[in-house]
């Protein structure tokens, strides 16, 4: 192979390894409750949660296993951002309180 041809080969190779770009999807926290509720992503993709009460949260990511994955506390006017990497059904609620709940579907 000539080098150009390897040079042409070399981009084609990474535009297809880099070329789809991971979304997200903002969620908001107003009146103590997600808006949307639910959310349908693709592995990769991340939630920005965007706390809008004048309270503190406390964001929960809860696989089916039951595992939970704490995101920490997140004061008034913050954002969170959690990255979703592996398919599945996901239960996001908020430790402090517990009517706080969603549902994301990771495809």
């Amino acid at each position: 192979m000539d080098k150009k041809m390897i040079a042409a080969l070399a981009v084609i190779l990474s535009v297809s390894a880099f070329g789809a770009k991971a979304a997200s999807v903002n969620i908001d926290q107003n009146n103590l409750k997600f808006a949307p509720n639910t959310a349908t992503i693709k592995a990769g993709d991340a939630l920005v949660f965007m706390n809008n009460d004048d309270v503190t949260h406390n964001i929960n990511v809860i696989d089916a296993d039951g595992d939970a994955a704490d995101q920490g506390l997140q004061k008034p006017k913050q954002s969170i951002t959690t990255k979703f990497d592996k398919a599945g059904e996901f239960q996001v609620r908020c430790a402090i309180h517990p009517k706080m709940k969603m549902t994301v579907t990771v495809q």
